[in-house]
């Protein structure tokens, strides 16, 4: 009988109008989002990566990116090339509702402008699958704060300045926070000996933008393997 009087408590709670209008205000963020870039067919930009991490040396290194949305990058370099996968590239419409379960955490002001912070939960799990804890500006639709976690342990703390470039808002810089779980594949040999990892690896990568080209029309055969112009260089989806 007392379980029976819990759930009947717990269900008025859960289907309350103000949390189902907050999961609905969480969804119309990344529908947001989204808007805000449709008319962004494609970008080109330099690019250039600062490590300052524990157990990883190596120089500053640059290269071109190429942007077709909502899936298309490429990458060209002279030489060696590493971007890490969570947070390295800007990639307004990696967030599309119908692939996350969006919870609504809270309001806040960030930057002093109205900002909401949402946890998104994959639906569909796969190895290594990340959650998502994202704070965006809701008065300019974007994104300033991303927290991923994953399975694997690795955790990643992500913040975004912008930029207008051609009626868009685009990164400037990223800074990110790293605590992975070390590997082989985050040494570059090529640049001389590591320090011996620890166990876990912390640090700062920051990557600058500039000399943007927006909407230029890149053609679809950039992006293939056997298309121009070539990648030398490897991203971080090849040596990950």
């Amino acid at each position: 009988m007392k379980k029976v009087l819990l759930y009947l408590l717990w269900v008025p709670f859960l289907f309350s109008p103000g949390l189902l209008l907050a999961q609905e205000e969480g969804a119309r963020t990344l529908d947001d989002l989204q808007k805000k870039y449709s008319n962004l067919k494609d970008y080109t930009v330099d690019v250039n990566v600062h490590f300052d991490v524990e157990g990883f040396k190596a120089p500053d290194m640059q290269a071109k990116l190429y942007c077709k949305p909502p899936d298309r990058m490429k990458i060209e370099s002279k030489r060696i090339f590493f971007l890490p996968k969570e947070g390295g590239t800007f990639n307004p419409f990696m967030f599309n509702k119908e692939d996350f379960e969006v919870k609504f955490l809270e309001r806040l002001t960030y930057d002093g402008r109205n900002a909401v912070k949402l946890k998104l939960t994959p639906q569909k799990r796969k190895l290594n699958a990340q959650d998502f804890i994202l704070t965006v500006d809701t008065d300019r639709h974007l994104i300033r704060e991303m927290n991923t976690s994953s399975s694997d342990g690795r955790e990643v703390k992500v913040l975004i300045e912008y930029g207008h470039f051609s009626d868009f808002d685009l990164p400037t810089r990223i800074e990110l926070h790293l605590n992975v779980q070390f590997s082989e594949s985050m040494e570059i040999r090529d640049f001389g000996p590591s320090a011996q990892p620890a166990r876990r690896v912390t640090g700062r990568v920051d990557i600058t933008y500039s000399n943007y080209k927006v909407n230029s029309g890149l053609s679809d055969q950039i992006f293939d393997k056997t298309g121009s112009p070539q990648s030398r260089g490897r991203s971080s989806k090849e040596t990950d």
